[in-house]
């Protein structure tokens, strides 16, 4: 009772009982009324007079006839019951009974009805402690000496508890080895017995059956295998909680222009755990990182309202969108940036990660993942298949065919138009008809602006607020509001600032005090609109590299019409290790380009000419001859600068054979 155990010393009065504490002898007295709710509560158990030794098949399934001579077996119990457990009463007691039913066939010893009497008190009255077990019977005492059992299991240890997987047969194999080396080391006389498999078997089926999945397939395996579902998180609203993830397609895409294999894309995207409705996605050639998250994430936020506009095949409406409450991570590192807990934070959404290699916590976004990747990849041209043995010789890159805009619109159709509309078997509803039936629009919660959401969902930097304005990787940021703002609180500000590394033509200044977000525009829009921070990075390096190049804005502009140039030659050579790197620098163009044709409605504020940079156009005289650094450029599309070989006389011969 509560833990402790106790026994009914006496009863006190009709209604009131002392109990002794086993351990302490303490005596407390309850009403029988409370002891009669603690035992109905589950918080009072009756404990037996004995441990039960022997109940018979319980688990098993009792043929009639066995269970017929349990009956009768038990007809001798209740005659023996108040009988003192001596000789003479238990003879006379029997053979009162064998006398009715004559059976079995021979009466009963006492010592045995005796047995099945204590049996049947300790087990309160169970029958199948009485049901004939005669075939679980065996020999007690080890057919094999110790020496032998010791050998056998280091065979087993050896061979069979191994990640190799060997078979019982190579173990015995082994352990049967090991007794005839200790053979010959003995007297003919004093010999060990060879072992059996029956003896192999039997020590195996003797090991723990965790440990012995965990020495064969490995511990994360086994505990995946035998892990217990202790309960879940039950959500009740849309938006409640939400789930992402990051996997790679089992897909090969070719390039829209060329039409070369370019590689697997990446895939990011955020579930709804109540609705199963996906929020958002990104398809790309960015691996996970910051970058994708944030543009999932703003994708989640965002309404799709022109999703038929972009992709008129379309025909479903996308009704998913919103603030999620909390969100759930792994603990990759991207997760676990700082920009990615402001962006959280600034929302009001609570992160969860995971723990460590326990992809179950979040099952819901790892089953899209191989829904998605069973209707969309496996079975067209250029699938990878999820299994490398079900390639046999298909070739994905030689047969793809699907281009990463397609692909792209494949994504969205398939999730809106298909994903949206089947009946899930979790919810026995569709996702899109759960999400219309469980939230009005006005209960959805959205960020204060779409410039608002880029400042938020921004990576964050601290700089310091000058008359140059803001430095951000050797570009100057500056507009008439911060100037105001300089007026207002002083010359030189810490300042945090937010910025979207798909494109850095501008960046967005939050002032801590009063949380006020400014768009602030690159010194140098010429140069800065349109690319990625990525992209700028290796402008640079190729910039520092080139000697006779300004070094200046201007030679970074020139050193981003000499990369893109190239960049789009290089689409065209059979370099396979590079074309997936090539095509994540197109996309971060392509991405640039439509945030700048978006921001064109809106342009951004002046700047004073005192604080303008120079002038970085080009004369019309300038030429670039991008042959000579073909090679190059693709190891500064890598990131890669150091110790790069000179690859002009291999690439002038490549040039002259085709």
């Amino acid at each position: 009772m509560d833990g402790a155990e106790y026994r009914l010393s006496r009863k006190v009065s009709d209604t009131l009982w002392q109990l002794e504490e086993a351990k302490t002898k303490r005596i407390i007295e309850h009403e029988h009324d409370q002891l009669l709710r603690k035992f109905a509560e589950g918080t009072l158990e009756l404990v037996g007079s004995g441990k039960i030794t022997h109940c018979g098949p319980a688990n098993s399934d009792i043929s009639s006839e066995k269970f017929e001579i349990a009956k009768h077996r038990r007809l001798y119990v209740l005659r023996v019951l108040n009988v003192p457990n001596s000789q003479e009463p238990l003879e006379r007691a029997i053979a009162e009974v064998w006398e009715k039913i004559k059976t079995p066939v021979k009466k009963p010893s006492y010592a045995t009805v005796y047995l099945w009497k204590r049996r049947y008190l300790e087990s309160k009255g169970d029958i199948r402690t009485l049901v004939d077990n005669t075939n679980g019977k065996g020999n007690r005492d080890p057919r094999y000496p110790p020496e032998v059992l010791e050998l056998c299991n280091r065979a087993i240890e050896a061979k069979f508890l191994r990640r190799e997987r060997n078979t019982i047969q190579e173990t015995l194999e082994d352990a049967i080895i090991r007794v005839k080396r200790e053979n010959e080391l003995r007297p003919n006389d004093m010999a060990l017995p060879v072992p059996t498999r029956r003896l192999i078997t039997r020590l195996i089926e003797k090991i723990p059956a965790f440990d012995k999945y965990s020495a064969r397939y490995g511990s994360e395996a086994a505990r995946k295998t035998y892990r217990s579902l202790k309960g879940h998180v039950v959500t009740e609203a849309p938006l409640q909680r939400a789930q992402i993830d990051h996997t790679i397609l089992d897909l090969f895409v070719v390039d829209d222009e060329t039409h070369l294999p370019l590689g697997r894309p990446y895939l990011t995207a955020c579930i709804d755990d109540f609705t199963r409705c996906i929020l958002g996605t990104y398809v790309g050639f960015i691996p996970p990182s910051y970058q994708t998250v944030a543009l999932c994430i703003k994708d989640c936020f965002l309404p799709k309202v022109h999703l038929k506009e972009e992709y008129p095949s379309i025909k479903s409406e996308w009704p998913a969108h919103g603030v999620m409450r909390e969100l759930v991570l792994d603990n990759g590192l991207e997760f676990h940036s700082l920009s990615l807990e402001q962006v959280c934070y600034s929302l009001g959404i609570e992160m969860h990660y995971s723990p460590r290699r326990e992809p179950w916590f979040k099952g819901k976004i790892e089953r899209f993942f191989g829904t998605m990747n069973r209707g969309i990849a496996h079975g067209n041209p250029g699938t990878t298949f999820s299994n490398i043995f079900e390639k046999d010789d298909y070739d994905p890159a030689k047969h793809a065919v699907i281009t990463l805009s397609t692909l792209k619109e494949i994504v969205r159709k398939w999730i809106a138009d298909v994903y949206h509309q089947m009946p899930h078997s979790s919810i026995h509803k569709t996702p899109a008809t759960m999400w219309r039936s469980n939230i009005k629009p006005e209960d959805i919660r959205l960020p204060d602006n779409d410039t608002h959401l880029d400042a938020i969902v921004g990576r964050s930097y601290q700089r310091v607020l000058t008359h140059k304005g803001i430095e951000f990787e050797g570009l100057f940021y500056n507009s008439p509001d911060l100037t105001a703002l300089r007026y207002q609180e002083g010359s030189k500000l810490d300042v945090e600032i937010r910025v979207d590394e798909s494109n850095i033509g501008s960046i967005y200044v939050v002032w801590p005090q009063t949380s006020r977000t400014y768009s602030v525009p690159a010194l140098d829009p010429d140069y800065a609109t349109g690319i990625s921070l990525r992209q700028h990075k290796i402008f640079k390096k190729w910039q520092a590299r080139r000697p006779d190049m300004d070094q200046s804005p201007v030679g970074w502009l020139e050193a981003k019409e000499e990369i893109q140039r190239m960049v789009e030659e290089d689409l065209s050579f059979k370099r396979k290790k590079t074309r997936k790197r090539v095509a994540r620098f197109v996309e971060d163009s392509e991405r640039g380009a439509a945030k700048t044709d978006k921001r064109k409605a809106t342009p951004p504020p002046s700047v004073s000419p005192s604080s303008a940079a120079p002038d970085s156009s080009l004369t019309e005289d300038t030429h670039f001859e991008p042959t000579q650094f073909h090679n190059e450029a693709s190891y500064a599309v890598m990131g890669v600068t150091d110790d790069i070989p000179d690859f002009t006389p291999i690439y002038r011969k490549e040039s002259e054979n085709e």
